[in-house]
């Protein structure tokens, strides 16, 4: 209640002074002597106009090179401003303050600094009781420094009513220097975009919303904030990183972004100077979602390195970092597309060309799916718990994938023309197709250098390991197990594999179109639906209209060779020509079906 009173008060205050607000002129070249702060007689020092404003005016500071006389803390040429008040410009090349711009008051009112030119600004209050009653902005201004370093505004559990404000700060140009956040724990939304800087900061305590976009920054976005809600998107950094080190927000949560960001990197980046591990995005916060970045690396950098908490969500990223020619055996000095030690989430979308290992994994992440990766030494090495489906894993120097505890299970990945082998097992169990699982293998594991599967691991509790229903180079049972799987049957006391039945290249004669029945034909009321799967086949059987648009699904998932026969209830369609789409692993059958009603 003490709170609600407060904010009231204030807001009375605040429309009050507002009410009477007025602008207030200084010109440097007023050598007059007459001095009334209007137009026609201003100021000629921002101080005299800062000191007869009150809050709500705009101190408007004409063309002209201004040079204060205050001093904080043994810094000379020091600009007091003073709470309440805008300071505006003609323009950043022609409003020049000759020194340091400081808000130090004792009040909740925001501030304005606009088309200025200034050598570093410190919002500098102490601990404030809050709200803000107001936006305070820092715009189209040039400076070396800008500096949000007070004490807390709101406890971060407050119920206080109305709008909770906080900083913009825009299209300012800072060259290399900083924008930084060192705020004490509170709520209020900041905003940072449009700016040119060598880094923007964030190391605020918890309660904070940011929103740090389309900033172009040389060096990098740094985040050692506390428990904040924080986006970071559509900004481009030329030689650095986004290094993500902040509290993050509770478990199971999704806001903490990384996403839409242009990162190019090289190792001699100023940004590396203090961090052992060198990535474009590295990510250790409490979670984390990363997605749709484009992050180039040259030398010994990595794409995205994430040791972060739950959920951890890595998505259609594209990632190029510089090909290995001789590998590093430690995964964590070498470079990796991603290395992901991570809680659990999902790694989907991702393209991935280069690196020591494409995809390095320790973390609980619960699917990796829809990946490409090219060119890597190696490409996936896992001994985390992810299901691994629907990837492409081609041209690496080495082995496609190392399996080393990978949970699984693993199946419709591609696997080709890599110079070592396809894949590589190095601890059991792996579920490849067949096994507990349940796994439906079609896997296409061809043209590699090596075996297509080879067996490097012992194992008297887990003898067997399944790849059945796999795509392999031969395909008579023979071949495949002379030439395109190394296992027990060639190096005894090896895990065996079995790989019976093999799957196949397209699916010739996996569905029968002259099999494919539906009687009778036109119906009014149901129908029977009947085919001949020739070869264990995940199938979809779907009912169409003549758009295309799928209005009732009737069948999808895997199953065995023979017979099969679905009854279709039409009770719930209207009288018409409809389509029956049958389909096998890339093949399609599709049949017209008439329902008279």
């Amino acid at each position: 209640m003490k709170n609600r009173k407060y904010f009231i008060l204030v807001s009375l205050v605040i429309i009050s002074f507002y009410c009477k607000a007025q602008t207030i002129y200084v010109d440097s070249s007023n050598n007059t002597g007459i001095e009334y702060g209007t137009a026609v007689n201003p100021f000629n020092t921002i101080k005299e106009g800062i000191a007869v404003a009150d809050p709500g005016d705009t101190v408007f500071i004409r063309q002209g090179t201004y040079f204060p006389d205050e001093s904080l803390s043994g810094t000379d040429s020091t600009l007091f401003l003073k709470a309440g008040v805008k300071l505006i410009g003609e323009g950043a090349d022609k409003s020049i303050v000759d020194g340091y711009i400081v808000d130090a008051s004792v009040s909740t009112l925001p501030i304005g600094i606009e088309k200025l030119r200034f050598k570093a600004f410190s919002f500098a209050r102490g601990t404030i009781a809050g709200p803000f009653a107001g936006q305070s902005i820092i715009r189209n201004c040039k400076t070396g420094l800008i500096a949000i370093v007070h004490g807390k505004s709101i406890p971060v559990n407050d119920t206080t009513p109305g709008l909770i404000y906080g900083f913009v700060i825009e299209n300012n140009d800072l060259g290399e220097g900083f924008i930084e956040f060192k705020q004490g724990p509170g709520v209020a939304e900041n905003r940072v975009s449009g700016n040119t800087a060598g880094y923007i900061e964030l190391a605020s305590g918890a309660g904070f919303t940011y929103f740090i976009d389309d900033n172009d920054v040389h060096f990098g976005i740094l985040d050692r904030s506390g428990a904040c809600k924080t986006t970071i998107s559509n900004n481009r950094i030329f030689n650095g990183a986004i290094i993500d080190k902040s509290g993050g927000g509770g478990y199971g949560a999704e806001d903490e972004i990384i996403e839409n960001n242009v990162i190019t990197a090289t190792e001699n980046s100023p940004v590396f100077i203090d961090e052992d591990y060198k990535a474009g995005i590295n990510a250790s916060s409490r979670s984390v979602t990363i997605r749709g970045n484009t992050i180039t690396c040259a030398g010994n950098i990595s794409g995205i390195r994430s040791l972060a908490g739950a959920p951890t969500h890595i998505l259609n990223n594209i990632i190029t970092i510089d090909e290995v020619q001789q590998p590093n055996p430690d995964p964590y000095e070498g470079t990796s597309g991603i290395l992901n030690y991570s809680g659990w989430g999902y790694v989907t979308g991702n393209k991935i060309h280069g690196g020591n290992i494409g995809y390095y994994s320790k973390a609980g992440t619960v699917e990796f799916a829809d990946n490409a990766i090219e060119n890597s030494y190696t490409g996936f090495y896992s001994m985390g718990a992810e299901v691994v489906h629907n990837n492409t894993i081609t041209n690496c120097k080495g082995d496609g994938m190392l399996l080393d505890g990978l949970r699984g299970p693993l199946y419709s990945n591609i696997i080709k023309n890599n110079a070592g082998s396809g894949i590589r097992i190095l601890r059991m169990p792996i579920d490849l197709g067949g096994g507990k699982d349940n796994c439906p293998g079609l896997n296409q594991i061809t043209g590699n250098g090596n075996y297509d599967l080879y067996i490097g691991k012992t194992s008297t509790q887990f003898p067997v390991l399944y790849a059945r229903y796999n795509v392999w180079d031969h395909t008579d049972t023979l071949d495949i197990m002379q030439y395109d799987i190394y296992d027990g049957n060639d190096s005894a006391g090896l895990v065996g594999v079995d790989f019976t039945p093999a799957g196949y290249l397209g699916i010739e004669n996996a569905v029968s179109i002259n099999r494919l029945k539906i009687s009778p034909n036109p119906f009014s009321q149901s129908a029977s639906i009947t085919w001949v799967l020739t070869k264990r086949s995940i199938v979809s059987l779907n009912i169409l209209d003549l758009t295309g648009k799928v209005i009732k699904i009737l069948v999808n998932e895997q199953i065995d060779p023979g017979d099969h026969q679905v009854v279709f209830d039409a009770a719930n369609l209207t009288a018409g020509m409809y389509l029956c789409q049958l389909k096998a692993n890339g093949r399609s059958v599709t049949k017209k079906m008439i329902i008279t009603g």
